[in-house]
């Protein structure tokens, strides 16, 4: 049967960002065959190296046309907090994430809340003791969920940061804070050190075996940005930074799809569509899990790789683009997608 042209699916163009992609823990684990759908894309398509800057953060920012200005960051904080808090305001935040430092032979080594099972109890509990100290420097600090906390200080700080996604399993020395304030910011990285050090949280959650919370990792301050429109007639994400893009540009937003046919289900707008998938980062940066990145990897092969491969070649969806965090992306249409001569290339090649 010839599929319509002027059909709603044949008019919509899907997005796959995909953070992690091409970070697996061992470059063994992408075998030969293994993802040969998801290979067969990469081959078929034209690859723009410049499509936006490195990292997970600054990749979706820039899904929306924006982009980190070098003198200061990307205002992850002012973004997430309206999903996770659901208010909107103009005031300057910081995100200041509960996390654990270890000595090790590289220095202090960042691990991140993921790995941390931190309670709210024990959230709420470390954020009361912290702001019995701070609240005279006219500190605002609030968790509203265990893993991300956030930090209104009296003045807007001259700082820069890195995010915590750069700096988790590395020695968080060359990332901290720089700018004219950055040295104030280091003492209070350190008296917060030495507070979180003596409090019962701590002391408990070493009796039962689990690693301290004992620092707090400051990133991504900054006001809620003005964005332009933006082309997305949906966007599908489980996460809270394209949550609240989304919401920012009054676009349409829905949980991510479990896969390529229920996004096709779902999907009830034709256009331009966004789907962020970043449970593949999570196996990277949180665990370096091997295991954990392949069984993912194999996931997405399945559920969304092989039909989308299959929706391009029988012309059921016009075009696609998978973006990855290391600012490539791959563009290919339904023609191209047939491009059987392009010699389809293991993952561990696009890793250069």
């Amino acid at each position: 049967m010839t599929k319509n042209p002027n059909s709603p699916a044949n008019r919509t163009h899907l997005t796959l960002y995909l953070p992690g992609i091409f970070s697996a823990p061992s470059a063994d684990e992408a075998t030969a065959d293994q993802f040969r759908a998801l290979e067969t894309l990469l081959a078929r398509a034209e690859r723009n190296e410049h499509f936006a800057p490195a990292g997970h953060e600054d990749g979706l920012f820039a899904l929306f046309s924006l982009r980190q200005d070098e003198n200061a960051d990307l205002p992850v904080a002012a973004v997430t907090r309206m999903s996770d808090m659901g208010v909107i305001d103009n005031d300057w935040w910081l995100r200041a994430d509960p996390v654990h430092l270890s000595l090790e032979r590289d220095g202090l080594v960042l691990a991140d809340a993921q790995n941390l099972d931190v309670t709210r109890e024990e959230a709420n509990q470390l954020v009361s003791e912290i702001m019995e100290v701070f609240t005279a420097d006219g500190w605002v600090l609030k968790a509203p969920r265990p893993e991300r906390w956030y930090l209104k200080p009296a003045h807007e700080p001259r700082i820069t940061t890195t995010s915590l996604a750069k700096v988790t399993g590395r020695d968080i020395h060359p990332f901290l804070p720089a700018g004219p304030d950055s040295m104030a910011w280091h003492t209070t990285l350190n008296e917060i050190q030495i507070l979180l050090h003596t409090t019962t949280v701590n002391a408990a959650r070493e009796q039962n075996g689990k690693p301290p919370i004992n620092s707090l990792w400051f990133w991504g301050g900054g006001r809620l940005p003005r964005i332009a429109p933006v082309s997305w007639a949906q966007v599908w994400s489980n996460e809270p930074v394209g949550l609240s893009l989304a919401r920012l540009t009054d676009t349409p937003s829905k949980n991510t799809p479990e896969g390529f046919a229920d996004w096709r289900s779902r999907a009830d707008k034709p256009g331009e569509h966004l789907v962020v998938l970043d449970d593949i980062r999570a196996a990277v940066a949180h665990h370096e899990d091997s295991a954990q990145w392949n069984d993912m990897m194999q996931r997405i092969e399945a559920k969304w790789m092989q039909p989308l491969l299959q929706a391009l070649k029988s012309n059921v969806l016009s075009s696609a683009t998978l973006m990855a965090d290391t600012g490539v992306s791959f563009t290919l249409t339904s023609r191209q997608a047939r491009r059987w001569w392009r010699r389809r290339r293991s993952l561990t090649f696009y890793r250069r």
